[in-house]
């Protein structure tokens, strides 16, 4: 790669973090990051008190460790005693500001180890191909768990790799990579099927490495192992005080046990999903749901580059072990740590929803793919007809898809692959902000649009997202209430997003019903599953609530969320 090349790509990656600190303070507040709010106050609270546990209620949250939550709310506890008024005010701030600093992290990380293991290149190119994804991008800002485990995975990577294969600074590379093991665990407990297939690896080479020191591999690696355990643990209950109390009361294992079936069974989340106008239910999840979002919403340029990659890696693999090290087993690594997950979740039939978000770590990884053909062809074909058709084709196809990014900023994270320039006919195709975000800029619009006079009249409910709107509303509008549940008919507007639901209240379907549902329309969460099955009251929350449309947040043809009359 040209000197000149590297430096405008470079530069390029430079645009797109500055790009990604503009739109995580501009994006609004998302669903998650506000219960995460709220749930690192309590265990904030936890350990104020010294592990005073009955004082606190952490209702569901038992299977959830919360080391995000307590350190996002201990930052913004030191921002409160400087200055009050600017933390009440600015808790979206905050968590962003969080947010998008892990992430930017992530991204030096994502460099460093690849330079490590292939070449500065490589490193450039997938640093770049993982900034343009625009699910990635889209959730560098706001996103509240997913790129933090990303975070502790791509830098527990470097730190391994430099254990099994440097001879110096072996316990500081086990300190740290234990470091990393402990946040993401910290974070979210699956980070241990994440990075299972790396210590896998990492143990094999190891083995090969010390063949003739049988008996010193085995005493190292259960002395490091243990140490590796004990450091881990400390940021795994650090907060998370559950795994404590079980302990005491010796029901660990069976706690442990409930934490995987809560996992793979997770019912938390929305109990149906949309892809390309097609309804499913979440908690059988269809086996074609990764080849969906790949078609769909992985851009057309990146998928090609992968399948370049995976053609040249079988037709010139000579030429790439020649160029790089240990090539093959290089590359199986990256492979295994991309797919694995995806394997695994498809074997165990793991309820998954909201497109990549719940696997937005595999996405470098596959962009690291996708790099190997980019610097193939800069390497060796230069310009040759060859490498000026495929620059010509991915030169294309990225010019549709970057138009396509920087027209939905700041919310990238809705890209939809078409083969127009706009998003036509697509809002009841896929859900559109499930995160909620787009409420700040709506509420804005709302500020603007009408008197306090008019707004002091307006009795509001929604569909998706009450406490980040009701953050929003309280702080710009001054309105504290949202008229929900036993309360949801006397409103006189609605706030949605494009979010999937159950249309209970729709009279033709109601009596098929009307044993699962109280008479207020209120659904028995006990039954919801069953209730979701009825195929008549599949809908979006922007189809249920009829009315007229006030105020509208969208981007190049989508409708992120919209303030309806509402026409009962």
């Amino acid at each position: 790669m040209s000197l000149s090349i590297k430096n405008f790509l470079i530069n390029f990656i430079a645009f797109l973090l500055l790009l990604a600190w503009w739109c995580s303070l501009t994006v609004g507040l998302s669903t998650d990051e506000y219960f995460h709010h709220i749930n690192g106050l309590v265990r904030f609270e936890y350990l104020k008190s010294f592990g005073e546990f009955d004082e606190y209620q952490f209702r569901n949250n038992e299977f959830y460790p919360g080391l995000y939550d307590t350190l996002s709310y201990s930052l913004g506890q030191i921002v409160f005693l400087i200055n009050k008024s600017f933390y009440a005010n600015n808790i979206d701030l905050l968590m962003h500001f969080v947010n998008i600093s892990f992430s930017s992290l992530s991204i030096l990380g994502l460099y460093l180890f690849t330079k490590k293991i292939f070449n500065s290149n490589i490193a450039i190119l997938t640093s770049l191909l993982t900034l343009l994804n625009p699910f990635f991008f889209g959730h560098m800002g706001m996103n509240s768990k997913d790129l933090i485990v990303f975070f502790s995975l791509i830098w527990f990577c470097y730190y391994f790799y430099l254990y099994c294969t440097e001879d110096k600074k072996i316990i500081k590379n086990l300190f740290l990579s234990s470091i990393f093991i402990g946040f993401g665990c910290g974070v979210r407990l699956t980070f241990l099927v994440v990075i299972f297939p790396v210590i896998i690896c990492g143990l094999i080479f190891l083995f090969n490495k010390y063949k003739l020191q049988f008996n010193y591999i085995i005493k190292r690696l259960l002395l490091h192992s243990l140490i590796a355990i004990i450091i881990s643990l400390f940021f795994i209950i650090l907060c998370w005080p559950h795994v404590i109390e079980e302990f005491q009361n010796d029901n660990f294992v069976k706690f442990l046990s409930l934490i995987v079936k809560n996992t793979i069974n997770w019912h938390g989340g929305p109990k149906l999903g949309l892809i390309n106008g097609e309804y499913y239910e979440v908690f059988n999840t269809p086996r074609t749901y990764f080849l969906n979002i790949i078609i769909y919403r992985l851009p057309f340029y990146f998928s090609l580059l992968i399948v370049a990659s995976y053609f040249l890696f079988f037709t010139k693999k000579l030429t790439f072990k020649s160029q790089i090290k240990r090539f093959n087993e290089k590359f199986l690594i990256i492979n295994i740590i991309g797919f694995f997950p995806i394997l695994l979740t498809l074997a165990l039939r793991v309820n998954i929803y909201d497109n990549l978000r719940l696997f937005l770590f595999i996405i470098p990884f596959f962009s690291l793919i996708a790099a190997f053909s980019i610097d193939f062809v800069l390497c060796n074909l230069k310009n040759s007809w060859k490498s000026k058709t495929f620059f010509t084709i991915s030169i294309i196809l990225f010019s549709f898809s970057f138009y396509r990014f920087i027209l939905l900023t700041p919310y990238h994270y809705d890209y939809v692959n078409y083969s127009t320039l706009k998003h036509e006919n697509i809002n009841f195709k896929w859900e559109h902000d499930y995160w909620g975000s787009s409420y700040k800029e709506l509420v804005l619009k709302m500020k603007n649009k009408y008197s306090k006079e008019e707004i002091k009249n307006f009795k509001i409910t929604n569909c998706s997202g009450d406490k980040t709107l009701k953050y929003y509303l309280s702080k710009e509008l001054g309105i504290n209430k949202l008229y929900r549940g036993t309360e949801e008919f006397e409103a006189t507007h609605v706030v949605l997003i494009n979010r999937t639901t159950l249309d209970v209240f729709n009279p033709k379907i109601y009596p098929k019903i009307n044993h699962l549902v109280d008479r207020k329309g209120v659904m028995l969460l006990k039954d919801i599953e069953e209730v979701a099955r009825f195929p008549g009251i599949r809908t979006t929350c922007v189809q249920q609530y009829e009315g007229t449309d006030e105020v509208i947040v969208s981007r190049n043809g989508v409708t992120l969320s919209i303030f309806r009359k509402w026409n009962k």
